[in-house]
């Protein structure tokens, strides 16, 4: 019961062969295949690119442990794992117990993480000399009113320059915003409408 409820994909292949001998409900679920028609197929028509002679583990010797893979599903689609494979010896044979979790989530989340990076890198670029050229002209008014040689609408004009050029800024923000909100399909849909809005 454990072993078809688990949400990890298991598969026991028999290593000389190659040959799946059993799949739980997950792994059916995974690669769009049924158990029947999984078990005594070689591994590597399902669910391994790699090609017969080079198993990473029979072959090349290597180890899985939480190992970033990639599973091929009955549609050709290339589905990101955590992949870990182990031996085990039942009734005195040995076999290879491989396990496989489903990261497309956390691979969407970590793609939505980079293109926030981007949109945050690209804001602080449009709007970082800007920002320091007003900070400048901020400082010279001050310096002005401190002297006390100053001429009120001059200060005045000044000041409404500097508005200006902030309410730019916060132009330039915004529209990074609306853009950043059209390029992802993935965002909700009231929060998109806020952005788009504003």
């Amino acid at each position: 019961m454990v072993f078809d409820r688990i949400q990890t994909g298991i598969l026991i292949i028999e290593p000389e062969t190659h040959t799946i001998i059993d799949a739980n409900d997950h792994a059916e679920s995974l690669t769009g295949v049924t158990k029947d028609k999984l078990t005594g197929k070689v591994c590597h028509d399902f669910v391994c690119p790699a090609h017969c002679g080079e198993c990473p583990i029979t072959d090349l010797h290597k180890t899985f442990h939480n190992t970033e893979r990639v599973l091929i599903s009955a549609s050709g689609e290339r589905i990101p794992i955590l992949k870990t494979v182990a031996s085990a010896t039942v009734g005195g044979k040995m076999y290879l117990i491989e396990s496989f979790v489903d990261i497309r989530d956390r691979k969407k989340a970590e793609a939505r993480k980079i293109a926030l990076l981007a949109y945050l890198n690209e804001s602080l670029l449009r709007i970082k000399k800007p920002l320091e050229l007003t900070e400048q002209n901020l400082n010279q008014i001050e310096q002005q009113v401190e002297s006390g040689e100053y001429n009120a609408e001059e200060i005045r004009m000044q000041i409404r320059i500097q508005s200006k050029n902030i309410e730019t800024m916060v132009a330039t923000l915004q529209e990074l915003a609306k853009k950043a909100v059209e390029d992802h399909n993935d965002i909700p849909e009231n929060f998109r409408e806020f952005i788009i809005r504003k």
